[in-house]
């Protein structure tokens, strides 16, 4: 049903605007009076061609003639074309033609009626009776004719009457400026009725079409409902209902028993009831209305409306029950947040030491191939935890999308330069393509827009055992004028067979053939990358996919309208990223620094220790927050690595009671629960940076410079 908005105005006179149903019924009138109109014009010619034959030139009389009978047909052929059109309209500006052509059709009905009224002072007294009971009966019956049309109306009216004045004006007989004058006023005053006349008409043509709109719109919304109104007279035990009957299985007598039990006790009805319908289904209906009562107090008579509740009764129902899904769901999300906070913990040392252990020359080949395989796995682990979570939080509308001006080709070079780094040993070729020129800087996720583009070039290496893996990067902007950044990873892997798609996206998915379960992995990654690309208001999705021949993946990111964007050539980012990841490789940016290390945990105080000695800083440590606060206002740090979850005291309060005692130096959270809303919340304590153990040193230097200028 439209709005208000689309209702034009129905009002005739006050808006230039009327309804296209007020405007059909205008013309519609014109022409259905038409048949009258030709049958008194064949009656009037007939009757002056009778009286005036002798008395004015034939020649005159022939041309009057075939004018007029002319005009006649055509209006006749336009009626005809007219039933057919009507139907089809759709706008008040279609309705133009039709009423312009009718009324210059009048037009020369009045002119030849003019005709007759300017030649009648020259002819006998019969026919000038004649003519004036022509010219007037013509004038008067348009005015009533065409009486719905002010400008149809005029076009008989106006050119009759004017013309019959003129000819008794411009005549030299007696008396003719008296008649003319006359003539002139009698002309006047049928205008002024007809205004009048066209006035009430409109008014009454406009009340009737709203009322036809009124009802219609009163169908369709019990339609729509499916409700269904009652009137009860119970004097005469006679029921009237208009809408959905099937609201009462049993038909109106169970209306009417379910009226009786509640007319006693209320004078307004305000109940619901509960049947089966013939399915064997329950239906809850709601039934509002009023009895109305003698002085007696005995009720007389009862209306009301009764409508289906059940759908809001079973929504309420599922509102319930989701609750007890979301309490679940949030229980699920806390067991998940300790979890991975207590695996993280035990998780970081074993990788931390695993990694201490493979930079040092004094393993033998068979040690350190047991330790890459405790780091291999371990590895896996952390991110099998990290999935989890994130997928939990997006279940429970936890995980949000954290938009800031990015840099997409730098984070894409960083993200290639983390799986070439793992490439060193293996037969693969990453190659990259930009196919256009891309935006320098866009609004996004720079943290998930990483962690999807890993994930696909990851999956690209494990499923190629040996071959090319290409990805193209290409820019476009749609009818909108929005633009689209695109990223194909494509591989020459093992493919998928249609199995495989048709469930590629859902959590824990994988192949079945023994070449796919020989790789490790989890089945979360895609799954979590398909619904963090939504999130970015993007898509990922599947190319293509062949058995032993590859797979391809593209991701589409939607990144706002094209103006506000700057395009530039990708090579210039290369070099930017290339500097960026060289930083992980300096030693010795924390030299000469003090750093402090809270930790509850005695092997991760020992590993961070041993980690940033060798960055040549001068370490303290620390097993609880209360020891912080005491060394950090004894001696200030030149940074604060402070755990979150600690005895004692924690890392929340540590920080705000040193920031209370006037501690200005850096405090970085450095904790094994690494989130959104934990970051957000050690912001909120006063924190400086947030890291997730282990330390990335490049994160921590980033951070250092940030709170105090580069550090080497």
């Amino acid at each position: 049903m439209a709005n208000k908005t689309d209702l034009p105005s129905l009002t005739s006179n006050n808006s230039n605007y009327e309804s296209l149903d007020l405007a059909v019924r205008k013309i519609d009138l014109i022409y259905r009076q038409s048949i009258n109109g030709v049958i008194v014009i064949f009656a009037n010619a007939a009757a002056f061609l009778y009286i005036s034959w002798n008395n004015v030139s034939q020649a005159f009389s022939l041309t009057w003639v075939s004018v007029l009978f002319t005009s006649v047909l055509i209006r006749l052929s336009m009626l005809y074309r007219w039933k057919r059109v009507k139907p089809t309209l759709r706008h008040v500006d279609e309705t133009h033609f039709w009423h312009r052509t009718m009324c210059g059709l009048l037009l020369i009905s009045g002119l030849c009626w003019a005709a007759v009224g300017l030649v009648a002072p020259y002819g006998s007294t019969i026919q000038q009776i004649l003519t004036a009971l022509l010219v007037c009966s013509m004038s008067a019956g348009a005015m009533i004719t065409y009486v719905s049309s002010r400008v149809a109306m005029m076009c008989v009216v106006a050119p009759a009457m004017l013309g019959w004045g003129i000819g008794y004006v411009t005549s030299g007989q007696q008396h003719h400026l008296l008649v003319g004058m006359l003539v002139m006023v009698y002309c006047g005053l049928m205008i002024v009725m007809g205004k009048n006349l066209n006035q009430a008409i409109i008014k009454l043509l406009t009340l009737d079409t709203k009322l036809q709109k009124n009802e219609e719109h009163l169908r369709m919304s019990m339609a729509s409902s499916d409700a269904l109104t009652w009137d009860w007279d119970m004097t005469t035990d006679s029921l009237h209902c208009e809408g959905n009957a099937a609201l009462f299985p049993l038909g109106t007598e169970q209306l009417k028993t379910l009226l009786k039990e509640n007319r006693s006790a209320t004078l307004e009805l305000d109940t619901e009831a509960i049947f089966t319908d013939s399915f064997g289904s329950a239906r809850h209906v709601a039934l509002k209305g009023r009895f109305y009562r003698n002085p007696d107090n005995v009720p007389y008579r009862a209306t009301g409306i009764a409508w289906d509740i059940t759908t809001k009764r079973n929504e309420e129902l599922l509102r319930r029950e989701r609750d007890l899904h979301e309490a679940a769901n949030n229980a699920k999300s806390v067991l998940l947040a300790n979890a991975s906070h207590e695996i993280r913990t035990p998780l970081a040392a074993i990788l931390g030491f695993a990694d201490t252990l493979l930079r040092s020359p004094h393993l033998d080949d068979q040690s350190r191939r047991d330790v890459q395989s405790i780091h291999r796995q371990g590895n896996f682990m952390a991110s099998l935890v990290n999935d989890l979570l994130d997928l939990s939080k997006i279940e429970t509308n936890r995980l949000y999308i954290q938009k800031a001006p990015m840099n997409p080709a730098r984070e894409l070079e960083d993200s290639l330069s983390v799986i070439r780094s793992a490439l060193e040993d293996q037969k693969h070729d990453i190659q990259i393509y930009y196919e256009s020129q891309i935006p320098e800087i866009i609004e996004s996720d720079s943290v998930r827009f990483r962690q999807v583009l890993i994930n696909l070039l990851s999956n690209a290496v494990k499923f190629t055992h040996e071959g090319t893996i290409t990805v193209r990067v290409g820019f476009y902007s749609d009818t909108d004028n929005t633009g689209h950044l695109t990223i194909c990873v494509t591989d020459t892997g093992m493919g998928m067979d249609d199995a495989t798609q048709k469930n590629l996206f859902q959590p824990f998915v994988r192949g079945e053939s023994a070449e796919v379960q020989r790789v490790q992995g989890s089945g979360l990654g895609l799954a979590l990358s398909e619904r963090l690309a939504r999130m970015m208001n993007g898509r990922l999705r599947l190319v293509s996919s062949e058995l032993g021949k590859g797979s391809s993946f593209e991701l589409s990111l939607n990144v706002g309208p094209v103006h506000k964007l700057r395009l530039v050539a990708p090579s210039k980012q290369k070099n930017q990223a290339l500097d960026r990841v060289k930083i992980a490789k300096e030693t010795g940016f924390l030299k000469d620094r003090r750093v402090l290390v809270v930790d509850d945990s005695e092997d991760l105080r020992l590993l961070m220790n041993r980690y940033l000695q060798k960055q040549g800083a001068d370490v303290d440590t620390a097993e609880n927050g209360e020891q912080a606060v005491y060394k950090a206002m004894a001696r200030p740090f030149d940074v604060i690595l402070m755990d979150i979850k600690m005895p004692v005291m924690d890392g929340y309060k540590a920080t705000t009671q040193l920031r209370t005692n006037g501690y200005t130096r850096p405090i970085v959270a450095l904790t094994a629960q690494a989130s959104v809303e934990g970051q957000k919340k050690s912001m909120e304590h006063g924190f400086d940076g947030y890291l997730s153990k282990p330390v990335d040193m490049n994160l921590l230097n980033d951070i250092l410079s940030r709170v105090q200028g580069p550090l080497n």
